[in-house]
C-alpha cells in the first residue's frame, strides 16, 4: 500500500478515536432507581415483660434490621407520640412512616402464665431447630436482642404475639395495610418476635419495589 495511503488510514483511525471519546464524555450518567425511604415511628407494645419503652425500642431496631438493606433506607425516629413523629419524618426527608404495634397474648393457665413471668432470662429457640444466635444474627442493636430475648425468655406454650402495621404518609394518607402478623408458640422459650418481622418487613418491602 502507497506510504500516502497508509497515512490518510491512520488519519481516519485517529479522527474516529477521538470522536468516539469525545461522545462518551458527554452521554448522560445512568439514572439508578430512587432508594425508597421509610421512616421507622416508635412501636407501642402491649403484654410484654419488662420496660415498655426499652422494649418498643427494641422491637423498633429489629424492624430496621429487617428493613434496611440496597433498595431501602430506613429511618429511625425517635419521638413517641404520633405527631411528633410525623413532623420528624418531615423533617428529615423521609416517608411513607411505619406505624407498628406488638401485642402477646397469653395462651397457657394462671399458672403458667406465672411461671412465665418468673422465668426472665431462659434459655430459647427458634421454630424448626434454629439457635438463638441464628435469630439475633438479623439484630445489629442490643436493645433489639434484649427485646427478643426478653419476651422469648418468658413465653410459653400457646402464648400467641401479635404484630399490627401500616404504612403512612405524613399526610395520614394509609398506603399499605394496616395488615396482621402472627406467631404462636408450640413450645416454651419460642421465639415469636422474630417471625412476625420477618414476614411483615418482607410484605412492606415487597409493597415499595417498583415504587
Amino acid at each position: 500500500m502507497p506510504r500516502a495511503s497508509i497515512a490518510v488510514c491512520a488519519v481516519i483511525t485517529i479522527i474516529a478515536a477521538s470522536i468516539s471519546t469525545r461522545a462518551a464524555d458527554f452521554m448522560p450518567p445512568i439514572a439508578l432507581p430512587a432508594q425508597a425511604c421509610i421512616a421507622i415511628v416508635m412501636p407501642t407494645v402491649e403484654g410484654m415483660p419488662g420496660n415498655a419503652a426499652d422494649l418498643a425500642v427494641g422491637v423498633r431496631d429489629l424492624i430496621v434490621s429487617y428493613l434496611n438493606g440496597p433498595s431501602t433506607k430506613v429511618v429511625p425516629l425517635e419521638a413517641r407520640l404520633a405527631s411528633q413523629a410525623i413532623e420528624e419524618a418531615r423533617q428529615k426527608g423521609c416517608e411513607p412512616l411505619l406505624f407498628a404495634s406488638v401485642t402477646r397474648k397469653p395462651g397457657g393457665s394462671k399458672l403458667t402464665k406465672a411461671l412465665g413471668q418468673a422465668a426472665g432470662n431462659t434459655s430459647w429457640y427458634l421454630p424448626g431447630g434454629g439457635s438463638a444466635a441464628s435469630a439475633t444474627a438479623h439484630a445489629a442493636a442490643t436493645g433489639a436482642l434484649q427485646a427478643i430475648s426478653s419476651l422469648a425468655g418468658s413465653t410459653r406454650a400457646k402464648d400467641e404475639v401479635r404484630l399490627e402495621y401500616r404504612l403512612q404518609s405524613a399526610a395520614g394518607q394509609v398506603q399499605f395495610g394496616p395488615k396482621t402478623e402472627t406467631q404462636k408458640a408450640s413450645a416454651d422459650g419460642e421465639d415469636l418476635l422474630t417471625p412476625v418481622v420477618r414476614r411483615a418487613a418482607e410484605a412492606i418491602v415487597t409493597s415499595t419495589e417498583g415504587k
